[in-house]
């Protein structure tokens, strides 16, 4: 990575770092609950404006289009259960509209262009770039779902993660990488693929601070 990359994601791991330690207390559980919708924002944010300003109209317009599509789905499942299987959210992931929160498409956004971007950048065929792509992003909610549920961000209807989520996963996260593959970018960062490595961290680190 570049150095401006370096100390962006320096940041980025002591932020996430800090909130490791701060779900690891029963005192201060609470707080880091009542900031994580505020922090998927911040962060995230900040990662895509990173590589924004160094993208043109077509990479907004894939960010945008992924957002309302995933957020689109996310309605259809939460109501129908015909996308991820039969689920529904709790109050963690904050303000919520149609009951899905608004921060839910922007971490969709935010993890794909993680995936995608790193294996576009060490995969020069295009269709195993987008597959292997879908294939971390369905790692990724492997290590999201067990934190997710036990933290109240959402809860499957009987308490088990169906198959066909993952399913979901991959699909929807193979044709928005696909669409990514096809935007003529002017280069590239490796920070939103560091943010996805950090975030996957996160939650593994949480999960083995709950099996302790």
């Amino acid at each position: 990575m570049k150095r401006p990359d370096t100390v962006a994601a320096s940041f980025l791991a002591i932020f996430f770092t800090v909130g490791i330690f701060g779900h690891a207390f029963a005192k201060t559980l609470p707080l880091m609950l009542l900031l994580t919708p505020f922090v998927l924002f911040v962060a995230g944010g900040f990662v895509f404006w990173w590589e924004a300003r160094h993208q043109g109209r077509a990479f907004l317009i894939w960010a945008a289009v992924t957002y309302v599509v995933t957020f689109a789905l996310e309605v259809i499942g939460a109501r129908t259960g015909l996308v991820f299987g039969a689920y529904s959210y709790g109050s963690t992931l904050g303000v919520k509209v149609l009951n899905v929160p608004l921060v839910i498409g922007f971490n969709w956004t935010i993890v794909v262009l993680g995936c995608v971007s790193f294996t576009t950048s060490v995969i020069r065929q295009r269709l195993a770039a987008v597959v292997v792509a879908a294939a971390l992003a369905v790692l990724f909610d492997m290590f999201l779902e067990p934190v997710a549920i036990r933290l109240d961000y959402w809860a499957w209807a009987g308490g088990d993660i169906p198959l066909q989520n993952y399913i979901a996963w991959f699909v929807i996260s193979l044709a928005a990488s696909l669409a990514y593959s096809l935007i003529p970018l002017e280069r590239k960062t490796w920070l939103p693929a560091v943010y996805a490595l950090i975030q996957a961290v996160f939650f593994i680190a949480l999960r083995l601070t709950a099996a302790m």
